[in-house]
């Protein structure tokens, strides 16, 4: 919908815009990228083999941690998309669909988890052996099947439904413009455009879908949380740990946008349409949330120290002492302080490199963080996290690659909608 605010463009410069957009598609994944993320797959699988030989527990503790942590980013990522259209921030057109676009992932983090469900339950979940009469009734593997599995497809179906909608528009503008490859598909996506009745419909139907996908997500990774980590130790409980694990999440979806951000821009030549404004934008958000994370922390760890009550912090002692102590400060360091310090100016956060930068710190904290929330419920004297975790990383991080990198080959990085009507600006 054309902002009338916005200047007015001619027929010609609109024209212009939606073939540079159109021209900049690659059409065709980049077949060098294409191998690197195989290659990555095969690195994660022969580390998956060493470890399942080794130590059973071990390789479903990685694998666990990392299908938590790529499914976090990508859904994090598209709640984020969800968060800016609730609070009309038509600032983040190239970062909102950016962010979009890791919902290529979510169709293949629901067959890893499939995986981890059928395959792996038995030798990751303690309880699934013996469990107290008491909690048998929550922790049974039909139950966990149906709730893991229905609540990641419920998840799928309306972020997918989401961004298929918010794709609708610049599939109908760039449909005669985009290569003849994609045409057909561009053609199915706008199929029963409504003409001047499509900007409410669209509207309408993604004020319907962003709070439901918010409030699923944050419903669902809630019970993650307790399902794949709480209940490794199920003696321990604390009502303030699924907000922790989902916001947790969000902010590394948060960071995997502004990191693709920097590295879109320059790679597909979008320097007219993502400016410094975006992600000086980002990286407040960014900033904000980090901060929101420590307050978290901080309110779990204050109750759980006030009460002093030894089923309670046992959980929390176990990490800050040897031998997770020194992982325990990295995920403090990685994911806080130099984030707050780093992106507290401008500069930085304007800046693709430093953004970029902050980012994978950021990201590099969480994967720790998620590591330091499983492993030592499985194994308290030895700190499983080395080089057959970051085999394993690299496995999902092929996977996840191979699906945004397909997702982008084929739609634009920008909304063009937002680009045609003046949106996109810096949000102050």
């Amino acid at each position: 919908m054309i902002d009338p605010a916005a200047p007015s463009m001619t027929a010609a410069e609109r024209d212009a815009i939606l073939t540079d957009v159109a021209g900049k598609l690659p059409v065709r994944p980049n077949g060098r990228k294409r191998m690197l993320w195989i290659a990555c797959m095969a690195i994660g699988i022969v580390s998956l083999a060493y470890l399942f030989f080794t130590a059973p527990q071990r390789a479903w503790g990685s694998y666990a941690v990392n299908t938590l942590y790529w499914l976090g980013i990508a859904q994090g990522a598209v709640v984020f998309a969800c968060s800016i259209r609730l609070a009309n921030g038509r600032w983040a057109g190239p970062v909102m669909r950016i962010a979009e676009s890791l919902s290529a992932f979510l169709p293949y983090g629901f067959a890893l988890m499939v995986i981890l469900l059928v395959a792996g339950a038995p030798t990751y979940l303690p309880w699934v052996a013996h469990v107290e009469p008491r909690q048998a009734p929550y922790l049974n593997l039909p139950f966990l099947y149906a709730r893991t599995l229905i609540g990641l497809g419920l998840l799928w179906w309306l972020s997918r439904d989401l961004v298929r909608t918010s794709l609708r528009t610049d599939a109908h503008l760039l449909k005669d413009h985009v290569a003849p490859e994609l045409k057909p598909h561009y053609e199915k996506l706008a199929q029963g455009w409504r003409g001047d009745g499509e900007a409410t419909w669209q509207r309408d139907r993604l004020a319907k879908r962003a709070p439901q996908v918010v409030l699923a997500f944050a419903a669902v990774y809630t019970l993650l949380s307790w399902d794949f980590i709480m209940s490794l130790t199920p003696e321990w409980v604390s009502t303030l740990f699924g907000w922790w694990f989902f916001m947790g999440a969000f902010l590394s979806g948060i960071a995997m946008t502004a990191l693709l951000a920097t590295q879109l821009r320059s790679k597909y030549r979008l320097e007219a349409y993502i400016t410094p404004h975006h992600f000086w934008d980002t990286g407040k958000i960014a900033f904000g949330f980090s901060i929101f994370w420590v307050y978290q922390f901080w309110s779990q760890y204050m109750v759980i120290w006030y009460g002093n009550l030894p089923e309670e912090t046992w959980w929390v002692f176990l990490r800050f002492e040897q031998p997770w102590r020194r992982l325990a400060f990295a995920v403090f360091d990685f994911v806080f302080v130099l984030p707050f310090l780093g992106l507290m100016n401008m500069y930085t956060k304007k800046n693709p490199f430093w953004l970029a930068l902050f980012s994978l710190i950021i990201l590099s904290g969480m994967w720790m963080e998620r590591h330091i929330l499983v492993m030592p419920s499985l194994n308290p004297d030895h700190v499983w996290v080395g080089l057959p975790e970051i085999g394993v990383t690299l496995g999902f991080l092929g996977v996840f690659g191979w699906a945004v990198q397909g997702f982008l080959a084929k739609y634009p990085a920008v909304n063009v909608a937002d680009v045609l009507a003046g949106h996109g600006g810096h949000g102050h």
